[in-house]
C-alpha cells in the first residue's frame, strides 16, 4: 500500500500491506476503503497546495 504522499508524488513503489495500520485505519475511517492515489488526486484538486503542504511542515 502507498502512503498518501508517495501517491502525491507520483512515485511508483511496490504495494506493501501493514496490517496493524489496515486495522487501525478501518476502525477509524468515517469513508469506504480507497486506494491511496485516489484520495491524493480528490485532495489536489481540493487543495491547490497540498503536495507543498507536508514539506512545509517537514522543514
Amino acid at each position: 500500500m502507498q502512503t498518501t504522499m508517495e501517491a502525491a508524488l507520483g512515485n511508483e513503489r511496490e504495494d506493501r500491506h501493514d496490517a496493524a495500520l489496515a486495522d487501525l485505519a478501518a476502525r477509524h475511517a468515517t469513508t469506504p476503503r480507497r486506494p491511496a492515489r485516489e484520495i491524493s488526486t480528490e485532495a489536489q484538486a481540493e487543495f491547490a497546495t497540498f503536495v507543498e503542504d507536508p514539506d512545509q511542515l517537514c522543514r
